[in-house]
């Protein structure tokens, strides 16, 4: 199977709109220590490591690693969006792009902005596990930021 990564996101368009689309990690710079830890984990040797240990420890390291970046990131203080993924969809607007779309923060949010005299959309679709949010695209240009609801 083929698959692309585009570790620093994405210039895509959608029916005719500039669109930025990535993960969302590399959009909060006060966030520099996930930063470095990024760039261990995301090189050659790193991944010569891995495959070395083989998939029983990588995944129990994988695992450990995901619990800790959990419980630092969502807990009970934090009831708003981060400032600095809104702050990072301006300056793509500012760069020309019409609609942002992010993730990571696990907060889903939606906002509508004029630069310009564009009209200028940024989403973060948030996450599944909590708000069980995601982001709906439906031709032509309508975005919808939802959450799944099982039927009852």
């Amino acid at each position: 199977m083929k698959i692309e990564v585009y570790s620093d996101g994405c210039d895509e368009w959608l029916e005719g709109k500039r669109a930025f689309i990535a993960h969302g990690d590399l959009s909060n710079p006060k966030q520099w220590s996930y930063r470095a830890f990024r760039k261990i984990l995301k090189n050659s040797a790193t991944y010569r490591l891995i495959h070395l240990a083989g998939p029983q420890i990588s995944l129990r390291v994988a695992r450990k690693l995901s619990d800790m970046s959990y419980q630092k990131y969502h807990n009970d203080f934090q009831h708003a969006p981060p400032p600095p993924f809104k702050a990072f969809a301006h300056q793509k607007f500012l760069e020309g792009f019409e609609i942002v779309i992010l993730g990571h923060s696990h907060f889903p949010e939606e906002v509508e902005e004029w630069v310009d005299g564009r009209r200028c959309l940024y989403y973060n679709v948030g996450d599944w596990m909590v708000h069980r949010s995601f982001l709906r695209f439906s031709p032509p240009n309508q975005f919808r930021l939802e959450r799944y609801e099982q039927m009852r």
